[in-house]
């Protein structure tokens, strides 16, 4: 794992050395992110569990972007995101708009990151099924709810539990109950979306 990770590093290493040597560097907005978390074998401290799973430490990744000119250097954001989000974000900064016929799930991460637009509060939710083993999760602002296999109603505060080792389900089934609405709302959404079928 070191060696891959020593191989990223040189490669992104090339990658920002030309773009330095051939003057594209201030034009060019270059982002490096994961997928996910890490893997059963991996340290995900001091986040809980591994990919393939809605834990934070199967979903929450660092995103590391530079933009000479327009990010300034050193910036640093707690601002979540979602990998949806870096479509929107580069369709702008390429001068492109948004069709109104087919919306992003996204939003353009640059006004925020450089300060000229606020951060709202967001809703990001996730379903997944592995293995038999099915599993959802919201997060609006710190809150975190998560259904991991129908066990039981589990809630995060990930501004004081980043860990998700303190359930708060029985302390604030309000928000629990909130929580759980707009995850029903959001699958029930994404069920009744017209589905394409690519058949090759």
């Amino acid at each position: 794992l070191k060696s891959m990770l020593e191989r990223v590093d040189a490669g992104v290493g090339m990658i920002l050395k030309a773009l330095d040597e051939t003057g594209a560097a201030d034009n060019t907005l270059v982002v490096l992110s994961s997928d996910n978390g890490g893997e059963r074998w991996a340290s995900n401290a001091p986040l809980f569990h591994h990919k393939a799973t809605l834990w934070e430490g199967g979903i929450r990744v660092p995103c590391l972007m530079r933009w000479p000119g327009k990010i300034p250097p050193g910036t640093r954001s707690n601002l979540p995101g979602i990998t949806m989000d870096l479509s929107a974000t580069f369709l702008a900064a390429a001068g492109g708009t948004i069709p109104e016929d087919k919306p992003f799930d996204g939003v353009d991460l640059m006004p925020l990151l450089t300060g000229q637009a606020e951060a709202a509060e967001r809703s990001f939710c996730w379903r997944m099924q592995r293995s038999n083993r099915t599993m959802k999760a919201i997060r609006h602002g710190k809150w975190k709810y998560l259904n991991d296999g129908n066990t039981m109603d589990l809630l995060f505060d990930l501004e004081t539990d980043v860990g998700e080792r303190v359930n708060l389900n029985f302390t604030h089934p309000d928000i629990v109950a909130e929580l759980k609405k707009r995850l029903a709302d959001w699958e029930a959404e994404m069920d009744a979306e017209e589905k394409e079928i690519l058949v090759r």
